[in-house]
């Protein structure tokens, strides 16, 4: 079986959705000599020097029919497609009609394709001064089409598993934290034998919140940690010469391997972050996966959460081994060894419930 993937990016530059795509697809290949191409939604995509061996191209356009023909095209030669639903990444207005209307054109001339939906976001809500909020019907009813039209679910929060099942109530809609991006090592160092250094780690908005609203946290973790240094990971933003007391070194853009290699020595991971939505951020996946303690800044933190604070991260207080240890058994219960398993499955129709 070959397997058909659409994703709104494809790195470079690196960003979640399609980090997160490329990552599936190397296990299926290395696990089970699945196969995966890419459809990129971006005409403007382009291949950069870094390349990776799965093929991949730019749609030619954001049109309903020639979507619809690329996928009876794929589908003809045996292949799965799995449509990886983030919809600002196709539209920016969130509202990707030309995909939705594309995948409902091929299945009805294709009804026996196999599509698999993974939802990395739904639809989106707002104040009456912005445009999700008037927005947010057509939001929900493009997503509502997609989901009717899948065979299989998978979304990351049990807060979108709530959006999606009314829409779907004949299947089951599989809810899996993402996963580390970056790597999944087999053995970790304890808290105790790692460099005193907290890393700050991952796209240019969510550091920037780091330096700037939630600074003061991170000077309160770099004194309480008694951290020397902080390894900042990323595209280059402006950064102070020190937080804390503790001199901020900018790496810059670096490699998986790279990356993986810096947490499994560093102390902790710094994120700033609202824990509601923890469990669909590969940062906060890598730093569970390689043992560092992970450190998450917000202003208020659910008692009832899962990763809960205090117990699968650090907010101040608490054992820092006992938490980072965990967060990484949590990490373990949806590695992406398990979840590519699930996707297996599910793109191989053993597990539709279509």
């Amino acid at each position: 079986m070959r397997i058909l993937q659409i994703v709104p990016h494809l790195p470079p530059p690196s960003e979640g959705v399609g980090t997160y795509a490329l990552a599936l697809a190397r296990m299926l290949d290395a696990r089970w000599g699945l196969r995966s191409s890419f459809l990129v939604g971006d005409p403007a995509w382009r291949e950069g020097p870094e390349s990776h061996p799965f093929p991949a191209a730019p749609v030619t356009e954001r049109c309903p029919e020639a979507l619809a023909g690329s996928l009876a095209e794929a589908a003809g030669k045996g292949a799965a497609v799995l449509v990886h639903y983030a919809n600002y990444g196709y539209q920016r207005r969130g509202c990707p009609v030309w995909l939705v209307e594309g995948i409902a054109r091929w299945r009805r001339r294709s009804p026996d394709g196999r599509l698999v939906t993974a939802f990395h976001e739904v639809y989106a809500s707002g104040s009456p001064w912005q445009s999700s909020f008037w927005l947010l019907p057509r939001q929900r009813r493009l997503a509502a089409t997609l989901a009717r039209l899948s065979g299989a679910l998978v979304t990351s929060l049990e807060r979108y598993g709530e959006m999606i099942r009314p829409w779907v109530q004949d299947r089951e809609v599989f809810v899996m934290p993402v996963f580390s991006t970056v790597g999944e090592p087999e053995m970790v160092r304890p808290f105790a034998e790692r460099a005193r250094r907290i890393v700050v780690f991952g796209g240019a908005g969510v550091r920037r919140r780091t330096y700037e609203r939630f600074l003061p946290a991170l000077e309160a973790a770099v004194r309480t940690l008694e951290a020397e240094e902080i390894w900042d990971i990323g595209p280059r933003i402006q950064l102070p010469a020190r937080a804390g007391g503790a001199p901020v070194r900018h790496l810059g853009v670096l490699s998986e391997g790279e990356v993986s290699e810096i947490l499994l020595d560093s102390a902790a991971g710094f994120l700033a972050y609202p824990p509601a939505f923890l469990p669909k951020s590969t940062i906060f996946a890598a730093y569970c996966a390689h043992g560092a303690l992970p450190v998450c800044a917000w202003d208020r933190h659910p008692a009832d959460g899962v990763p809960a604070a205090g117990r699968h991260y650090w907010t101040g207080s608490g054992d820092p081994q006992a938490i980072a240890s965990a967060a990484r058994d949590w990490y373990a219960g949806h590695s992406l060894v398990r979840q590519a398993e699930i996707f297996r499955r599910l793109l191989n129709g053993s597990g539709e419930g279509a």
